[in-house]
């Protein structure tokens, strides 16, 4: 047996130990006395993997692919490692060349149109998924994931028939409950939401319950389920926020649920220098990238005359959504140390990572508007303008309306108790608000453009 064969068998052996520190430093030696070994080399980078080390971890994936690129599993673990930081077209080109190596490779699919599906490629995304299902038809995440993206293009019926596909593989699946719950949420078949969300039991469903009660006023079991849900949960959703604050003014009582009491008092609005001025070259840049990347549209029932991209843009690769990004995190923590003696939930948990739930361009042409809304899954709302429409001095035409009523809530209290706020906006304009603030976009006649740039900041990590 060859010196470096009997390092590498006791490199396994401290493995198996669970000795990685030792086991990484016995490849390494076998490495040193004989270079061109790609199992040792995908053997580290495994380990390192493991361990969390994932950019040594890429090194020696790429290294172990220089020698030999016909390694599906070398391939999918190098795109795990890019999608896990952030590198979308790195991420996505991995996927491509473990597909090309082992066409039935189920979880490069998903990955695959996972990774589509975050960089705004929907069309692509789904054939993904489904190529997924046809390789491993029992994975219930693919048939989950392809429910989202024909939800997203708008495809209400087939989205359910893939939560019910997923469903009838693991029917205690919980994103696949939550999701056939918000599928019936979006049809407006509340009754039959409530029991979807009920039995996922994740993320924001007891709020979507609550919601779907009170949409179909069954105010009696709302106010039950919302006292104990004040009881027994941390103050931190914005839509029980909202119908907290719908209900006490419609019923007179006092609202005693502290995400965000006071919302208009926590409203941000600044000018950013980089985009005010039309011959600016970020705007510029900006205006190039919204014209010219491959982004598919998403299905948007709120939005009139318009269009909204798909995918999450401050995560895609071009420079200028990226520097974006940055521009908006700079804003957020100012907003943050602006408002930091406010005594809410919102302050005492701002979030630490400012990282972006989501972040999207809307663009509407004459006629175009935005119904009332909230952004239920995220912490902090926020809006900046590239391009708005003329409008007369004094005019409100495609400014920006913050009210606490909207999405055709039950309105029972007279017209004069709901307050708003129309913001007076110009190009180059960020507003950032609490997200239990309904907002819209008053529409507008001028014969032009507005495009903006929509985001909400991730809640923090922990509880809700």
């Amino acid at each position: 047996m060859s010196q470096y064969h009997a390092i590498n068998e006791e490199a396994l052996l401290a493995y198996g130990a669970g000795d990685t520190a030792g086991a990484i430093a016995l490849w390494q030696q076998s490495l040193a006395l004989e270079p061109r070994q790609e199992d040792v080399l995908t053997y580290i980078a495994a380990t390192l993997k493991g361990e969390g080390e994932v950019g040594a971890a890429a090194a020696y994936y790429e290294q172990a692919l220089s020698l030999n690129p016909r390694q599906p599993e070398a391939h999918y673990n190098l795109g795990n490692i890019r999608q896990q930081l952030g590198e979308l077209d790195s991420a996505a080109r991995c996927y491509r060349n473990a597909l090309a190596v082992q066409p039935r490779f189920a979880l490069a699919a998903y990955n695959l149109g996972n990774v589509c599906r975050d960089l705004g490629h929907l069309r692509e995304a789904t054939e993904c998924y489904r190529h997924a299902i046809k390789c491993d038809p029992t994975h219930a995440p693919s048939h989950n994931n392809l429910g989202n993206a024909l939800k997203h293009a708008g495809q209400l019926e087939q989205a359910i028939a893939s939560y019910q596909g997923a469903l009838q593989r693991q029917p205690d699946y919980p994103d696949a409950l939550y999701n056939l719950g918000n599928a019936l949420f979006e049809s407006e078949d509340f009754a039959a939401a409530i029991e979807w969300f009920d039995r996922a039991g994740i993320r924001d469903a007891q709020a979507r319950s609550l919601y779907c009660l009170y949409k179909i006023e069954r105010f009696a079991e709302f106010r039950e389920r919302l006292a104990e849900h004040q009881s027994n949960a941390p103050h931190h959703s914005p839509q029980v926020a909202t119908l907290a604050a719908h209900h006490a003014i419609n019923f007179g009582t006092e609202n005693t649920y502290q995400f965000c009491p006071q919302p208009f008092a926590l409203v941000y609005h600044e000018s950013i220098t980089e985009l005010a001025h039309p011959d600016q070259e970020l705007r510029r840049q900006l205006l190039a990238d919204i014209n010219s990347s491959a982004i598919d549209e998403r299905t948007q029932g709120r939005l009139h005359n318009g269009v909204q991209s798909a995918g999450n843009l401050f995560y895609r690769s071009e420079a200028s959504f990226r520097t974006l990004a940055d521009m908006v995190r700079l804003h957020l923590s100012r907003y943050a140390r602006t408002f930091a003696d406010q005594d809410c939930e919102l302050i005492r948990h701002f979030p630490q990572t400012l990282e972006f739930e989501s972040s999207w361009y809307i663009r509407m042409r004459q006629g175009g508007h935005l119904d009332s809304h909230i952004h239920e899954s995220g912490w902090i709302s926020g809006v900046l303008y590239l391009e708005l429409p003329s409008r007369e001095p004094g005019s409100e035409e495609g400014c920006f309306e913050l009210s606490l009523t909207g999405d055709n809530y039950p309105i029972l209290a007279a017209a004069n108790e709901w307050p708003r706020r129309v913001v007076q906006i110009s190009e180059g304009d960020i507003v950032l608000f609490p997200a239990n603030l309904f907002h819209r976009t008053i529409p507008f006649h001028a014969d032009a453009e507005r495009i903006c740039i929509a985001f909400d900041l991730m809640p923090a990590a922990g509880p809700s």
